[in-house]
């Protein structure tokens, strides 16, 4: 509850307050866009990621994720002849702990490949240290895909359930959005409205069924620019997308009638997307059908949709597993490994996180041209954490980002 004082409000809070007071009302998807990105927001304050912040992510977790996750790009490489560079544009890169996990892994495993490989992470926020990030890794500070005549890979790991959602709800006067007001006392409160896009009407048409009475939803504008803009930087490769989400049979189903905002803050859901704003993180579920339809739109064709734990386990995650017995580590260090990489592939955690391969002008005719054969994985030896990496003995204690 609101008490008047706005002295502890954030900077994101009192700007939202400032938009409501001159409009009357905001839609939720320009409330989350403020309180996660304005200077006084979320993502501004950045340290949110880790044992210390508000959830964690599959790079965080173990760099296991970061070495697989080359792999795939390795072979990407060679199905597109080997090209010198082979670009890789990391978008919401965040630190940079991804980019410097793959980097690092393939100047290891993979030597000519680590010779061709241009790594540029992108984000719409400078990272808290630059330096940390390996040699190789060039940072830059964009919104959007900042280079054209990219051969190589747009990876995208954990954005597009970040970006704003304009929610809405079904009545009976069929699907109203969702805006934010203030009442009397100055406590948020949530009104209903003529939509302000026609992507809400588009979706509720697209899911195929009648909604019930009251159920809720949420709507990605932001799925169609970025698809678009990632389309015309991309000259020949491919798109790796990881997120929390689902087509659209199932994340438009009963079970999610009320919607599947989350919000975090130190591990735990907080309930609420209106108290700590700008000090608590917020997201939505990502409709993967969105993302396979609109990119079809603008020459981007589907090669596979998976789960995480599918497909880190194809890429050569169970040799790395066994290599950590080789390594030249304690049996307790040992353990942590295994239980950190274990939450990678775990069906009830990190491991259903859904991954989606896009393509443009590829050359490959199928999905299992991106699988390794069993020879080419013999090799792999799992990477070991370093400080940039969650402490395992935390583990237990600590909630993902779904």
């Amino acid at each position: 509850m609101f008490n008047g004082d706005h002295s502890a409000l954030t900077g994101a809070e009192h700007e939202i307050r400032r938009r409501i007071a001159a409009s009357g009302a905001v839609t939720f998807a320009e409330f989350m866009e403020v309180a996660l990105y304005h200077p006084g927001g979320y993502y501004a304050s950045r340290g949110p990621i880790g044992v210390g912040g508000d959830y964690f992510t599959s790079p965080v977790a173990h760099p296991a994720f970061g070495a697989l996750v080359c792999v795939q790009l390795h072979i990407m490489w060679q199905n597109l002849g080997q090209p010198d560079p082979f670009w890789v544009i990391e978008a919401g890169a965040g630190d940079g702990v991804l980019a410097s996990d793959i980097v690092d892994f393939a100047s290891r495993q993979f030597p000519l490949f680590s010779e061709a490989i241009r790594y540029v992470a992108v984000d719409r926020l400078p990272p808290v240290d630059a330096t940390r990030m390996s040699r190789g890794v060039e940072w830059i500070q964009s919104v959007g895909i900042p280079a054209g005549g990219i051969v190589g890979c747009v990876v995208a790991n954990e954005l597009i359930d970040a970006m704003p959602v304009h929610r809405f709800e079904i009545t009976a006067c069929g699907p109203c959005e969702v805006y934010v007001s203030l009442d009397s006392e100055g406590r948020f409160i949530e009104l209903l409205d003529e939509s302000s896009t026609e992507l809400i009407a588009g979706c509720v048409e697209s899911i195929g069924r009648e909604l019930r009475l009251g159920f809720r939803g949420e709507v990605n504008a932001g799925v169609r620019p970025w698809v678009a803009a990632v389309a015309e930087g991309l000259e020949r490769g491919f798109v790796l997308t990881i997120d929390y989400g689902y087509e659209v049979e199932e994340l438009y189903s009963d079970s999610r009638s009320g919607g599947t905002l989350q919000t975090y803050y130190k591990h735990t859901d907080s309930g609420s997307p209106y108290q700590r704003i700008g000090r608590q993180d917020m997201t939505a579920h990502v409709d993967f059908t969105a993302l396979i339809d609109e990119g079809r739109s603008v020459g981007l064709r589907p090669v596979f949709l998976t789960t995480q734990g599918e497909f880190l386990l194809s890429l050569g995650y169970a040799r790395m597993e066994d290599s950590l017995q080789a390594a030249a580590i304690g049996s307790a260090e040992r353990r942590f490994n295994v239980r950190a990489m274990r939450r990678l592939v775990d069906p009830e955690g990190l491991g259903k996180f859904k991954v989606l391969v896009q393509d443009k002008d590829s050359g490959i005719s199928r999905a299992s041209d991106l699988v390794p054969c069993a020879d080419s994985v013999t090799g792999l030896t799992v990477p070991l954490p370093t400080k940039f990496h969650m402490p395992t003995e935390s583990f237990g204690q600590t909630t993902t980002s779904e």
